[in-house]
């Protein structure tokens, strides 16, 4: 089994196979957490991440989240809205009285109508006490302001291709933010109003404080627009075969570009390493590999946080499943010639100064069958605009 990755590998860099399909984001933790919180209860299929919410569904998804499900249906229905099912009056009645939603028309708010991205945001943005009337944002710039105040990660949220998963992942953040002249969080507000139970919220609570102080410690890396990064892999199995990547990464979040330049490199017993360049460009992957070398580098998104732990400079973050912009550093492994596990837990420790994540290490163990590989994935912030 050792000498077969081996060989595989030998013929997957020989041949140039250095792309990986695409893989759709999965923030099915947070479902569980928001499930466990009482806040979110999914469908007949469960909870159904992997296709766009309805606009009916993304109501009750929001009066969930907010703790009103059973003042919504204790509501009589006198909404102008004349196409909607009997179950589906309650929490657009809730949402109509409490201004969150408009409809599409006078008499229509189009129930099963895909909710975009930006419809959430708007709902979302209204339930944490933004106002269009105030001129806190407008309807559409509703995705904008939702990334600016860390409701939408780009990291995390696919704005174009919005899903329930998307919706789940949106909602959680919510829950660690602050309500427009608020000190508490809203997940503070639903314990102090008796609509979470506080034993259940103290994990959660822990948590976003300490998330809070990471947010603040790298509130640089929002105008960090333009950058690049130095690092690259190092995969070792258990039997002495390496792989290792050199290369640079360019960063233009602004215009949503990035390109790496590197070198491959394969070093084992039964052959002279071998050594090929690369050029990578994020307008031409897909799924992971896009992610990684967008957002592989840079401030880590509350949705995919397992733990986190902080001491001095150093910010240590635990993940029992990769997200797709750590997954995705590791491509050259992808067309193997098998499928790898993650083996344990992968921890990724950031080291934070003046504002900016200044280098990270990840480190993840890999098996496939009985053979163990270990990877670690660097990147030193090299210049900045």
């Amino acid at each position: 089994m050792r000498r077969s990755i081996r060989t595989a590998l030998v013929g997957a860099v020989l041949a140039g196979s250095l792309a990986v399909s695409a893989a759709a984001a999965d923030y099915t933790a947070c479902a569980d957490s928001l499930q466990a919180l009482g806040l979110f209860q999914g469908t007949e299929q469960g909870y159904d991440l992997d296709r766009a919410p309805t606009r009916a569904e993304a109501a009750v998804m929001l009066i969930r989240l907010l703790g009103e499900e059973a003042n919504a249906l204790a509501l009589e229905y006198t909404a102008p809205f004349t196409d909607l099912e009997s179950w589906q009056q309650p929490y657009i009645q809730y949402l109509y009285e409490n201004g969150l939603t408009t409809g599409t028309s006078d008499t229509a708010y189009a129930p099963e109508q895909l909710c975009s991205a930006q419809m959430y945001a708007a709902f979302m943005l209204r339930a944490l006490d933004y106002s269009e009337a105030e001129g806190d944002f407008a309807y559409n710039d509703a995705v904008a302001f939702a990334q600016q105040i860390g409701l939408y990660d780009p990291a995390v949220v696919d704005t174009t291709e919005f899903l329930r998963d998307d919706a789940a992942a949106a909602s959680y953040t919510a829950l660690s933010l602050q309500p427009k002249n608020v000190e508490d969080t809203l997940l503070d507000q639903l314990v102090a109003d008796g609509a979470v139970d506080a034993a259940a919220a103290e994990t959660y609570q822990s948590l976003f404080e300490t998330y809070a102080l990471y947010r603040e410690a790298t509130a640089g890396m929002k105008e960090l627009t333009q950058f690049s990064v130095r690092g690259g892999v190092t995969v070792k199995q258990d039997d002495g075969m390496t792989l290792t990547t050199q290369d640079c990464v360019s960063v233009d979040r602004e215009n949503g570009t990035a390109t790496a330049e590197g070198t491959l490199t394969l070093k084992a017993s039964s052959m002279e390493p071998y050594t090929q360049p690369y050029y990578m460009d994020a307008a031409q992957e897909s799924g992971n590999v896009r992610a990684a070398l967008l957002y592989g580098y840079g401030a880590v998104p509350l949705a995919c946080v397992e733990n986190i732990e902080h001491a001095g400079p150093e910010w240590t973050f635990s993940f029992r499943a990769l997200p797709a912009q750590y997954d995705g550093g590791f491509w050259a492994l992808a067309h193997s010639g098998g499928a790898f596990e993650q083996a344990g837990t992968a921890s990724l420790v950031q080291t934070v100064q003046n504002g900016s994540v200044s280098s990270q290490t990840l480190t993840v163990e890999l098996k496939q069958g009985d053979a163990a590989l270990h990877a670690v994935w660097t990147g030193k912030l090299d210049t900045a605009k």
